[in-house]
C-alpha cells in the first residue's frame, strides 16, 4: 500500500481495487460544482433549521397536511448516508429498517388509539428525517470548504483520513450528478 500512495502522491492518480490499478483522480469541484454545492447546501441547512424548529407542527399534523411530506422523501436517502457519508456496507438495509419501523409504529398507533399517525410515528420519522439533514448539511458544508470532489457525502469520511495525515482514496459518485460538473470551468474557453 505504500506503493500505492506514493503513486498516488506522485502522479495525481489513485487505486481503485485490490490490485492497485490505477485511474486519474476526480476532479476538484469547479465554480459551477461549488456554486451548486452552496445552493444544496443552503438548502439543507435550510431544512435541517425548518425540522429542528418545527416539531409541534410535525407532530401534531399529519405528515401530508404539515406541508414536511416533501423533506421525509429524503429519508430514500437513507442508504446513501449510511453507505457513502459513514462509509458503512449496509446497502438497503437502512431504509428497510426504517420503512419497516414506520410500519410497525404506524399498525400500533392504529390498533392502540385508531390512528396511524402518533407521536411515536412522527418522532420515528423526524429522527430519520433530522439525520438525514444533518448528515447533508454538514457534508455540503465541508466539501465546500475542502473542495472534496465526487459526493458530498464524501466529505465526512475523506475528513478523518486526512486530520490523520493519510489519504482516503475512495470516491462515490454523486447520486443527484453533482461530480460530472466538477470538471467543467465556468465559462467555456475562448476561440483564438
Amino acid at each position: 500500500m505504500g506503493t500505492a500512495d506514493a503513486s498516488k502522491g506522485a502522479t495525481g492518480m489513485q487505486a481503485i481495487n485490490d490490485q492497485h490499478e490505477l485511474r486519474p483522480g476526480p476532479a476538484r469541484p469547479g465554480p459551477i460544482g461549488l456554486l451548486i454545492r452552496v445552493v444544496l447546501g443552503a438548502a439543507a441547512v435550510y431544512a435541517l433549521v425548518e425540522l429542528v424548529t418545527q416539531w409541534d407542527a410535525f407532530r401534531d399534523q399529519d405528515l401530508i397536511e404539515s406541508g414536511f411530506w416533501l423533506i421525509t422523501l429524503f429519508t430514500l436517502c437513507l442508504p446513501e448516508v449510511f453507505n457513502t457519508g459513514l462509509r458503512r456496507r449496509w446497502g438497503v438495509w437502512p431504509l428497510v429498517i426504517f420503512l419497516a419501523g414506520a410500519a410497525a409504529i404506524g399498525s400500533a398507533g392504529y390498533l392502540a388509539a385508531g390512528e396511524i399517525w402518533t407521536t411515536a410515528l412522527a418522532a420515528w420519522v423526524y429522527a430519520a428525517d433530522l439525520l438525514v439533514f444533518a448528515v447533508l448539511a454538514v457534508s455540503f458544508t465541508l466539501a465546500i470548504a475542502t473542495r472534496t470532489p465526487g459526493c458530498e457525502l464524501n466529505a465526512i469520511p475523506r475528513l478523518v483520513p486526512r486530520l490523520r495525515g493519510t489519504a482516503d482514496a475512495e470516491t462515490r459518485r454523486c447520486l443527484l450528478g453533482v461530480d460530472r460538473l466538477d470538471k467543467y470551468p465556468m465559462r467555456p474557453p475562448r476561440r483564438s
